[in-house]
């Protein structure tokens, strides 16, 4: 039960926040948005790459195998920090702009 919650939760807001983070990333780049889409894929990438690797290490941990939903789960939720910092930054200059 606890891996079937949590990789649903994974789902919800791990990939409820790439296409956000897209958005954002092509939204800054002003003058250069297929470099930017280009390197936001190409991180979404590295971090699947080096998310599965970390996961499969909790494999042999007293996690087992809820251990990859855990990861995941800590994973997605982290990707809301430097989303939420860029919204506010946002926020923030649209006020100042006003």
């Amino acid at each position: 039960m606890p891996t079937i919650i949590l990789v649903a939760l994974l789902g919800f807001f791990g990939l409820g926040a790439n296409p956000v983070l897209m958005a954002l990333a092509v939204r800054f780049a002003r003058q250069a948005p297929v470099l930017a889409s280009a390197l936001t894929v190409s991180a979404f990438n590295l971090g699947t790459a080096i998310g599965s690797w970390i996961a499969g290490l909790t494999l042999d941990t007293s996690l087992g195998t809820t251990g990859p939903a855990v990861v995941g789960t800590v994973i997605a939720a982290l990707t809301l920090i430097p989303t939420t910092a860029l919204v506010l930054a946002q926020r923030r200059r649209s006020a100042v702009a006003v």
